[in-house]
């Protein structure tokens, strides 16, 4: 039986009523994770998370009951949710989820997180490795502006019914990285995934009150336990924790989650992508690419943007580092040596150029960077010639 969450009425808190948000992979769309209505805690006191995970569509099988995220500082006497009470700091309480314009990313953000000096940026994004399996990434980033070094503890909960059925769950530690491979005895013969990159601490258990999530919601200080693996069958749920992790002032700590469906995560490497040197305006501006990081056995939508229409770009693809050499005519050559060279398709009347590139699912390959550069015939550059910036993309999960 699936059970339901306790949502606390949004109204109490002043806010605009929540509505569910998806998001979808590229290329192959069918990777579909869902911020259910209420998905945000009403409350640093209450717990949310409700949300869904489905990897053969939006109509497909729901693997996922509910993920949050909660915190504790070193001043603290209990743990709390990261929440959207006015006094949350929460960022545009309206429509606090926002989508990008591809659709499979969104962002959460809290300045000054329940007046406690610290701001927070949630991002998840999910990833298709095949027709029918993928992942959702989440990255918590903590930022210390108190003044002063900050100690706290960063948990991350979830809640998978697999087979979309509750109660008959087992799991077990695989890796490397150390996963948590989620089962259920039935015959849908799905496995979910739940990683959490360098964590210190887990506890899993039953859903119910010795749940993580009711160990966040009770009033005393708890750490996790480490222990309930290998789990079931039973009712599965599992947190993770950072403990006492250290931010000096004005710095940035990062924890990375990934949640999966028939997919083993290759590595904790996280997937970026940077640009460096100058790009050379054309037409329409100086040429771009998209937020477009490379998944190790993943599809990427490598998209370029500020084309010129009809135009098809040429891309060098070389190895980290990029250097900048500039050459009379041409513009700044940000790919030295060019390994190769590979043609995307023609800009389109939007200035848009897109396709999809698989990354073999080698875990040797996480952590290696490749860099790229884009040229195409513009008559509205100097020369004729107009090119991106170079992009430095690093391989992870």
């Amino acid at each position: 039986m699936l059970r339901v969450l306790a949502i606390v009425p949004i109204a109490a808190v002043g806010l605009t009523a929540q509505t569910a948000v998806s998001i979808t992979s590229c290329c192959t769309t069918n990777v579909v994770y869902t911020f259910n209505a209420g998905h945000i805690p009403s409350s640093n006191t209450t717990s949310g998370g409700s949300a869904n995970l489905q990897a053969t569509g939006a109509s497909g099988q729901d693997q996922l009951f509910a993920n949050w995220w909660y915190y504790r500082v070193a001043s603290d006497t209990r743990e709390f949710s990261f929440n959207r009470a006015a006094t949350s700091g929460l960022q545009n309480p309206s429509a606090p989820i926002v989508v990008n314009a591809k659709g499979d990313t969104a962002v959460i953000e809290w300045v000054d997180v329940d007046g406690k000096g610290f701001d927070a940026r949630l991002t998840t994004k999910v990833y298709s490795t095949s027709a029918t399996s993928g992942a959702a990434t989440q990255t918590m980033e903590i930022t210390n502006r108190t003044g002063a070094p900050l100690t706290i503890n960063i948990f991350n909960y979830a809640d998978f019914d697999v087979c979309q059925s509750a109660g008959t769950d087992s799991a077990v530690f695989a890796g490397p990285p150390q996963q948590l491979h989620i089962t259920d005895a039935s015959s849908c013969g799905v496995t979910a995934v739940h990683l959490a990159c360098s964590f210190t601490n887990y506890h899993t258990a039953p859903f119910g009150s010795t749940s993580a999530q009711s160990l966040m919601t009770n009033t005393v200080v708890d750490n996790l336990s480490n222990t309930g693996v290998p789990f079931g069958p039973a009712d599965f749920t599992n947190g993770y924790q950072w403990q006492d992790v250290q931010i000096p002032d004005g710095q940035t700590a990062t924890f990375q989650v990934v949640l999966a469906i028939d997919h083993v995560v290759p590595c904790c490497d996280v997937a970026t992508v940077e640009s460096y040197c100058n790009g050379k305006a054309g037409t329409n501006g100086i040429p771009a690419w998209g937020d477009t990081p490379l998944f190790v056995g993943g599809e990427t939508e490598l998209t370029l943007q500020n084309g010129f229409a009809g135009s098809a770009p040429v891309v060098a693809l070389g190895v980290a580092p990029g250097v900048c050499v500039p050459i009379p005519n041409i513009g700044t050559v940000a790919v030295q040596p060019i390994l190769t060279t590979f043609f995307l398709p023609a800009f389109d009347a939007s200035g848009v150029s897109t396709v999809c590139l698989p990354v073999p699912g080698n875990p040797a390959l996480c952590g290696a960077s490749l860099v790229m550069q884009a040229f195409f015939a513009d008559p509205g550059a100097q020369g004729g010639i107009a090119h991106t910036a170079g992009a430095e993309f690093r391989l992870g999960s």
